[in-house]
């Protein structure tokens, strides 16, 4: 009878100090981990939304002012330029040659422009945007499918699709979102 009650006492010490203390140590180091993987893991997805949908960029020279200036701060999107819809008038990142530009989307694939002088028509509609400087070149043609046209704000300082022609998709590198800097000329495209 002692020997069943002195396993009965080393079972419930066993318990008390294994049980509860090894195993709070565990479930308290194992929570621990658990909770900097899920940290970890939700900054690896907040980092990878970052480089997918913003990213910030600073103008570097004035060929579209007055839409966006030389040194104004921009947030571009890498996957509205990539995979959503792009419509005449948008600000779009584009990769010219070796060089990468902002510029306007003036036409898309199917539109009918019609540039004379400042003055810029997309199917038969005056373009909502200004069109600063002075233009010699005329043109008035129908893009063909996956052609875009570019126009820089600033048609005395831009070299655009009137001197290098139409862009195709998949030199659209991104579109802009928004001016944040400098704060008194915020806006969003």
């Amino acid at each position: 009878m002692l020997t069943i009650i002195g396993l009965c006492d080393s079972i419930n010490v066993t318990k008390k100090y294994l049980g509860g203390g090894i195993l709070k140590i565990f479930r308290t180091k194992y929570n621990r981990l658990n909770y900097w993987l899920d940290v970890v893991l939700i900054m690896a997805l907040l980092a990878l939304l970052a480089y997918m949908f913003f990213w910030p960029i600073r103008v570097g020279g004035s060929s579209m002012s007055p839409g966006a200036n030389q040194g104004d701060h921009l947030v571009i999107s890498r996957f509205l330029g990539n995979f959503g819809r792009l419509s005449s008038g948008d600000i779009v990142l584009v990769s010219i040659g070796d060089s990468i530009a902002v510029k306007r989307l003036a036409a898309a694939p199917g539109d009918h422009m019609l540039l004379r002088g400042n003055v810029l028509y997309i199917n038969g509609q005056a373009a909502q945007w200004v069109l600063g400087g002075a233009n010699a070149i005329s043109i008035d043609r129908t893009l063909g499918n996956e052609e875009f046209f570019l126009l820089g704000d600033n048609l005395t300082a831009s070299i655009d699709s009137r001197h290098f022609g139409t862009v195709d998709r998949d030199q659209i590198l991104a579109k802009i979102l928004l001016r944040y800097f400098p704060l008194t000329a915020f806006r969003f495209y």
